[in-house]
């Protein structure tokens, strides 16, 4: 089968290997689509916390079992899949908390991805519920961006994202953009989304028009929404870039307002960086958010076949596996929003 490894920073290859085995237990699935996220592309130029090499990445995967060890899928069956592989039964497991496994394997990270024709899928990935059905109604393609959407399920159950909320998403990329419309999908009862590059902001802006956006480059963020929130601030900043560490965040939060550290950040940015008084006489919340739950994963899936949260507007390109360096690059380059891989 074609694979792309990536054996160092800046290193994929596309080989011919033979493709994995079905295990006892598991799956073996044909993939189908496999989108790219800003994190293969944080691990193609620069590794990742937890990445081994050499690697095949690709973490956002649909596709179609091709034979099965299992009496829960049969082969044909339309599935996509979680990339966290927990074990099930240590404390942070019990407390449904299996993002934060501490015997963890990552699909794409630590377990070889979609950045290939076939993947191995281990019976773990069925127990623990990390494997899903793809209804008949829902494409490959939109699939493919359950699992970004549940990462931000995490995020936005970290915060507590209710109706009752006023959301700041900064960073308008594609994670940004989902974010918004699971605001959206939550209720929240107004939304400001932050983003400074013209092709995103006019994408965005023919999507998103219920939303103040905000280019930072033209208006002061601080000025626009003490406008709209007369003087209030927002009750929760969901942090999608990593950029956005710069800006007085506090500034902008009510009191017992709640920030969600989303995008993790390089190492000079990665200091003490907030009032701590100021974060105890207002009340002010900060969590981090790091992944996502086969749970979570799960509602994703849900609520894109629904209709309540519409991805397909987000794929801007569609790519072979023989371009997947272009691919990457092109993501670098932040042109367009989400890149999917067919096979």
């Amino acid at each position: 089968m074609q694979a792309a490894v990536l054996k160092a920073p800046g290193c994929l290859e596309l080989e011919n290997i033979q493709p994995p085995r079905c295990p006892p237990g598991g799956l073996l699935v044909k993939t189908k689509v496999c989108s790219i996220c800003p994190t293969d592309v944080k691990m193609f130029f620069g590794g990742h916390r937890d990445l081994i090499y050499p690697r095949i990445p690709g973490h956002e995967i649909a596709g179609v079992v091709v034979k099965s060890k299992s009496d829960l899928f049969k082969s044909g069956a339309r599935v996509q899949i979680a990339p966290g592989i927990s074990c099930g039964k240590c404390a942070l497991c019990l407390h449904k908390a299996d993002n934060q496994c501490v015997s963890i394997d990552i699909i794409g990270f630590t377990y070889d991805g979609g950045f290939a024709e076939f993947i191995a899928v281990p019976p773990q990935s069925l127990v623990t519920g990390a494997v899903n059905l793809v209804p008949d109604r829902l494409s490959f393609e939109e699939a493919a961006l359950t699992e970004p959407l549940a990462c931000c399920i995490n995020g936005q159950e970290r915060t507590g994202v209710d109706e009752n909320d006023t959301v700041l998403v900064i960073g308008g990329g594609p994670v940004g953009c989902l974010h918004v419309l699971l605001a959206r999908a939550r209720g929240a009862k107004k939304i400001f989304l932050t983003e400074c590059l013209p092709n995103r902001i006019n994408l965005a802006g023919r999507f998103l028009t219920d939303v103040s956006l905000i280019n930072p480059l033209a208006k002061e963020i601080k000025k626009v929404i003490y406008q709209e929130t007369k003087e209030r601030g927002v009750d929760v900043i969901l942090l999608a870039c990593r950029e956005g560490i710069d800006y007085p965040l506090l500034d902008l939060l009510a009191p017992r307002g709640r920030i969600c550290l989303f995008s993790g950040l390089p190492p000079e940015k990665a200091r003490p960086y907030f009032d701590l008084n100021t974060l105890h006489y207002r009340e002010i919340t900060l969590v981090g958010a790091y992944g996502c739950t086969a749970a979570q994963n799960k509602a994703a899936l849900e609520l894109i076949a629904s209709g309540k949260v519409p991805v397909s507007w987000l794929i801007t390109r569609q790519i072979r596996l023989e371009q997947i360096n272009e691919g990457l690059r092109y993501c670098a380059q932040r042109k367009g929003f989400k890149v999917l891989i067919k096979f």
